[in-house]
């Protein structure tokens, strides 16, 4: 399924919708309708079939975009409606009307690509050219017909392509309704297409139906747990133990070490994660807890420990992170100074090589394995045989960077349903309510924690495995700090798996395989401002980043009056506005402030108030 929308004043409206199911190409068009919910009304309407009962229908961004138009017709056309929603997201809506029941998915959450790269990868038709922003003149009708728009309508159309597409029309009309409708369907038409042979192709592979599985991390650990698994346990924990054990689990690694520089190599490591999971011992079997300082009685103890820390004074580039509050934001920093926190054995135990004072206060000890090497070595000889650009290739590397994703998922999640005013009173009895929205008069969406039985636990916690997680996360940690750390070979900037040095890596360093680097850039200059916002000048061309924000229209000379003292830059976007209950979307013109911030390492300004390098943060006191 697909919806196009148009932009009318600020406000996304749905105007036509396409449906394929592999035989049936249907269309609505909103010039037939009274209004865009009626049109996604008729949408669903023809879905309500005894041939459709319990499909899965794909659209490829409903999480972020048609699901937001299409929970609030589901709504009202149905209380039993139930939303899938996580950090504001729509993963699945399942749809029940009398004795029929849909389930409406986000393929772009199997198959994280654009529909356009997709097409590339799996062969199929691709995209076609639209003008897409033609219809955001609030002038132009639905039936227009006429001359084709101007080039500037389009979206990434060379003027060679555009000609082209103008020929189409030299002795007709334009007509908006054809062409919206063509580009709709082509759009169905090619998702089906890779979904099917998606399908298909794991099916064969490892014999596991896609459809029970919304998203691409909970399918690749299914073919895990499924395929190579054997008999090996993995340490499923819940309750205090998991609290505890979360701790641990902090994420990578991000910082600016110094914030310019001239001919400088940034570096991604090849498959951090799955290299890791494929070669290192992790967590398995039983789970033994202990109180005391176990260094003292048991040589390299292997799990999950409350240690106080230490660190040496004068270290630069510390290695152990902890959350931390600065103004009143949770941050992970890599601090100096004396604190309590938890931690992986491969993490202490690199902590106390390098220098740090580590004092065992209780914790988790468990029996150790490689669990993955199967497993990782199937999808990597996989890929390595596959050419770049076929599906196979796209395929291997998808589920190979996914599986990790699934074990560090927090199993306390909200629920959410639809119910009837009058029955608000009744589930406040039954359930902890976080949240109360009202629909309309009649509806509201709930938000709910609801009190599990040992065997909803035991279903809730089943694919997770923090301690395997929060290893897998430490030893990336471990693994990316020796890179910091190479001698006269400064960094300059780091981030979960990549780093940009000051001189190249030594060649057996570098390659293609699993933990490798490779090198990604030379920089002619790089300016490195904060943890996700930098600026580097290559051989071929200017690269802007700046997290959430579009930054093309970004040049070097604006980051480099960045390094001026509370110097700062006033950006513009659009920013969408998604109301999931009011089933709309809205762009507004937003301004954004650009400038250096502090908060993960202390800034250091010279005489000129130009800043020149960073150094540490420092714990006074906890």
């Amino acid at each position: 399924m697909d919806i196009e929308t148009r932009t009318v004043n600020g406000n996304i409206i749905p105007y036509c919708v396409s449906i394929y199911d592999g035989t049936n190409l249907t269309n609505y068009y909103l010039e037939d309708y009274e209004s865009s919910v009626d049109l996604l009304n008729s949408a669903v309407f023809s879905l309500i079939r005894r041939k459709y009962n319990k499909y899965k229908v794909y659209l490829h961004n409903l999480s972020n975009f048609d699901g937001v138009f299409l929970l609030k017709v589901l709504c009202k056309l149905s209380i039993d409606t139930v939303p899938i929603i996580r950090d504001n997201k729509i993963i699945e809506i399942e749809f029940k009307y009398g004795k029929y029941v849909l389930y409406f998915r986000d393929s772009y959450l199997l198959l994280p690509a654009s529909l356009s790269s997709l097409t590339k990868s799996f062969k199929v038709e691709g995209k076609l050219n639209f003008p897409i922003f033609f219809l955001n003149d609030e002038n132009i009708k639905l039936n227009y017909s006429g001359e084709v728009p101007s080039i500037n309508t389009f979206n990434n159309i060379t003027q060679a392509e555009y000609l082209k597409y103008c020929a189409k029309f030299k002795n007709k009309n334009w007509n908006l309704r054809e062409e919206s409708l063509k580009y709709c369907n082509q759009d169905v038409l090619s998702l089906h297409k890779v979904i099917l042979y998606f399908a298909n192709f794991i099916f064969d592979l490892v014999r596991i139906d896609i459809s029970k599985y919304s998203t691409l991390p909970s399918l690749a650990f299914a073919i895990f747990r499924s395929n190579f698994l054997f008999n090996t346990k993995i340490p499923i924990i819940t309750g205090k133990m998991y609290d505890y054990i979360k701790t641990a689990y902090t994420g990578g690694n991000v910082d600016v070490y110094k914030p310019y520089g001239v001919n400088l190599f940034m570096y991604d490591i090849v498959s951090l994660y799955p290299y890791i999971m494929g070669k290192f011992e992790l967590p398995v079997g039983t789970v033994t807890y202990f109180e005391g300082n176990i260094l003292e009685y048991v040589k390299n103890p292997f799990g999950i420990f409350k240690a106080e820390i230490i660190t040496p004074k004068n270290l630069n580039i510390p290695l152990l992170q902890k959350f931390h509050s600065l103004n009143n934001i949770k941050k992970t920093v890599t601090p100096l100074g004396k604190w309590t926190s938890i931690y992986t054995s491969a993490e202490l135990n690199k902590a106390i090589e390098i220098g740090y004072q580590i004092r065992i206060i209780d914790g988790y000890l468990f029996e150790k394995k490689v669990i993955f090497k199967e497993f990782v070595d199937f999808f990597y000889n996989l890929k390595s045989k596959s050419n770049k650009g076929t599906p196979e290739y796209l395929i291997a590397k998808l589920i190979l960077n996914s599986a990790y994703g699934k074990l560090g998922m927090s199993p306390n999640l909200e629920h959410h349903k639809i119910i009837n005013t009058n029955e608000l009173n009744n589930n406040f009895n039954r359930y902890t309510i976080t949240n109360v929205i009202e629909i309309d008069d009649d509806l509201i969406l709930i938000s709910y924690f609801k009190d599990k039985s040992i065997d909803e636990i035991e279903i809730e916690y089943s694919n997770i495995s923090i301690p395997v997680a929060a290893f897998i996360s430490g030893i990336g940690r471990v693994v990316m700090y020796d890179y910091k750390t190479i001698k006269n070979n400064p960094p300059y900037y780091t981030d979960t798996d990549s780093i940009v040095l000051g001189k190249n890596l030594d060649a057996e360093l570098v390659g293609d395989s699993l933990g490798k680097m490779k090198l990604e850039h030379f920089i002619e200059i790089g300016v490195f401002l904060a943890p996700k916002l930098y600026g580097i000048q290559t051989k071929t061309g200017f690269i802007s980043k700046a997290k959430g924000l579009k930054t093309k229209n970004l040049k070097l000379i604006d980051y480099l009056n960045l390094l001026e003292k509370n110097s700062s830059i006033r950006v513009k976007q659009d920013k969408w506005h998604k109301d999931i209950i009011k089933g709309e979307i809205k762009i507004k013109e937003e301004d954004f402030n650009l400038k250096i911030t502090d908060g993960k390492r202390k800034l250091i300004y010279d005489d000129n108030n130009k800043f020149v390098d960073t150094k540490p943060l420092v714990i006074i006191e906890e």
